[in-house]
């Protein structure tokens, strides 16, 4: 399996990241949102008082199913 390292903008270091069931107030739903690109990362976390980047290793499951979006066009 391959590994990554992705990106969390916020207010506070987020250690063990929990992807909880919620309101579907965001862009893409409910989740833990990531970025691969740290400058984004901490773009997001200067919103804040005291901004922190936390980094995370993350290993892909070959057996996690995805579903595409598709494409609107406007």
């Amino acid at each position: 399996m391959g590994k990554m390292t992705v990106y969390h903008g916020g207010y506070t270091a987020v250690k063990k990241p929990k992807i909880i069931k919620g309101k579907n107030t965001k862009d893409f739903g409910p989740g833990f949102y990531c970025t691969i690109i740290r400058e984004q990362a901490e773009r997001w976390a200067m919103r804040y008082d005291t901004p922190v980047v936390s980094t995370y290793t993350v290993r892909m499951n070959t057996e996690l199913k995805f579903v595409s979006s598709r494409e609107v066009t406007l």
